[in-house]
């Protein structure tokens, strides 16, 4: 019979990989020269969808960089995946 830590172990790999995403994001959106004031808390990754939690202001400045930002992303394998970023 498997242990209960077993079962928990699979969750706490995906919580871990998922910080490590948003803190990519977070990164990428930097090098590209978008300022973002939020933690991790502002960024919401679903499916192949970062969803940003900005400033209009800051979101205006990410869709005029989309295309650099989303190379930056194809670079690191956590967040190769990811194709749009509102």
């Amino acid at each position: 019979m498997k242990q209960l830590s077993e079962f928990l172990e699979r969750f706490i790999k995906l919580a871990q990989s998922s910080d490590d995403a948003k803190q990519a994001i977070i990164d990428a959106l930097q090098q590209s020269g978008v300022r973002v004031n939020g933690g991790l808390e502002s960024v919401v990754i679903r499916g192949t969808i970062a969803t940003l939690k900005l400033s209009p202001i800051q979101k205006s400045e990410v869709s005029l960089r989309q295309a650099k930002i989303i190379a930056l992303l194809k670079e690191n394998p956590l967040t190769k995946h990811l194709t749009v970023v509102r």
